[in-house]
């Protein structure tokens, strides 16, 4: 049996964990946290605020849904628009797949459709690496 004292202590160190959560999260656009910005359709993304893994999600004011960056083997980038064509529901990677939350359509790291109900691909927009930056064109 749990005495009081453990009980508070517990709860108070999972409600701490949670609270860095969404810290998390909000860094996953930009390590330096600055928010990012489309500017006259461009979305410039510091290469050193990319991931190491091969895909990073950014999020930026001017832009509905989130982005997912994929870093190719040959090193060239491709720029996804998380946001699923059949209903607009938000798109999340689960286990290497991207999945809509709403519908369950599935699409592959390129943003072919794998499985409906959409009948179109994600959104793709063109990437482009000038110096130290990736540039997005979104607009």
């Amino acid at each position: 049996m749990m005495d009081r004292r453990r009980f508070l202590r517990t709860a108070c160190q999972a409600c701490a964990a949670l609270a860095v959560v969404p810290a998390v999260a909000s860094l996953e656009s930009c390590s330096s946290g600055k928010p990012l910005a489309v500017d006259n359709g461009t979305l410039n993304i510091p290469l050193s605020d990319l991931s190491k893994s091969g895909t990073t999600v950014v999020r930026a004011q001017g832009l509905g849904a989130k982005l997912m960056v994929v870093r190719r083997d040959d090193g060239s980038y491709t720029a996804l628009l998380l946001n699923c064509p059949h209903k607009n529901g938000p798109v999340k990677e689960k286990g290497g797949v991207l999945t809509c939350d709403w519908h369950g359509s599935t699409f592959d790291s390129e943003g072919k459709v794998t499985k409906g109900p959409s009948k179109q691909d994600l959104k793709r927009y063109p990437v482009t690496v000038e110096g130290d930056q990736l540039r997005v064109a979104v607009g």
